[in-house]
């Protein structure tokens, strides 16, 4: 018998209390299913769940919920042999988005039934996990201003980018090292990503794979108002490259010091803000450590 544990944010995307253990028993048959829902309640309460199932022997644990969720639990799973499901009912969605898992709930259960797992790579900073990205400058700022938002959804990340666009400005040195090179930037935005889908089916990197073993990095210099606006249409059309003083570099280990003017950094990891003291940051990445059930591969 299979024991499946749901860990539910009741609160995530647009607040999804409906999946319950008599709403997924349509799905899983007692015979061949134990299934167990629970739901956090703070920030932080998902991982603690998580660790009581690796406890109780789950074989699969689901996390329904967004990208701050989808951490929290996946956190507790890197190099194990536990499953990672997901029902993304989050706001961004970015992971779930590169596995191919529908933001439908019963497409997504019926993905997790059919039970193809595959091995994916895992990023860190400065000893936090993430599965989706991490980023600095315009990208902090944006999730800032998100965060202050009543509700989760499209058109609210949409006005907290404009209200970035008009708002944010870098007054602080990158110095960057990566694939054996130092570089000072003074960047508008830094963006480090395992997917190649942010959230919204958006995407700065689009060249990332999930199990290649490297991490993508996007630079974007800085830009006054005007050249923030065009680079706003070319990100929509899909041509940011075309933006000066765009890099893109895969690596597997790199390093950025951040000219520390500030008692915290801002830094968003997987769609959430987080500050810290240091303004050194120290990425890899962990090849194929998180088993997670897929629509692909």
């Amino acid at each position: 018998m299979k024991i499946a544990h749901f860990i539910v944010n009741p609160i995530a995307g647009k607040g999804n209390p409906f999946i319950t253990e008599q709403y997924l028993s349509k799905y899983f048959e007692k015979k061949h299913y134990s299934v167990v829902v629970k739901y956090s309640e703070y920030k932080g309460h998902a991982k603690l769940l998580t660790k009581q199932s690796i406890k109780e022997k789950a074989n699969i644990i689901v996390a329904c919920g967004g990208d701050g969720t989808i951490n929290e639990i996946a956190s507790c799973l890197v190099h194990t042999n536990i499953a990672l499901g997901i029902v993304p009912i989050g706001s961004g969605n970015g992971l779930a988005r590169n596995l191919k898992i529908s933001t439908n709930v019963e497409k997504a259960i019926n993905i997790i039934k059919l039970n193809n797992t595959t091995a994916i790579d895992v990023g860190r900073i400065n000893g936090e996990y993430f599965f989706s990205n991490t980023g600095f400058g315009f990208a902090a700022n944006t999730i800032s201003n998100f965060e202050n938002s009543r509700d989760r959804r499209l058109t609210t990340y949409l006005r907290a980018t404009i209200k970035s666009i008009w708002s944010f400005k870098n007054y602080k040195k990158y110095t960057i090292r990566i694939n054996g090179k130092k570089e000072v930037r003074d960047p508008f935005l830094v963006l480090v990503s395992n997917t190649n889908v942010m959230g919204y089916n958006f995407s700065l990197t689009r060249k990332a794979i999930l199990n290649d073993g490297l991490l993508d990095i996007v630079i974007i210099d800085q830009l006054n108002h005007l050249k923030m606006i065009f680079f706003a249409f070319l990100f929509l059309i899909g041509s940011e490259h075309k933006i000066r003083g765009y890099s893109y570099y895969k690596f597997k280990n790199a390093t950025i010091e951040i000219q520390n003017q500030e008692l915290d950094i801002p830094y968003q990891l997987d769609g959430e803000l987080k500050k810290s003291e240091s303004g050194t940051f120290h990425l890899e990445v962990y090849k194929k450590s998180l088993i997670v059930v897929s629509a692909i591969f």
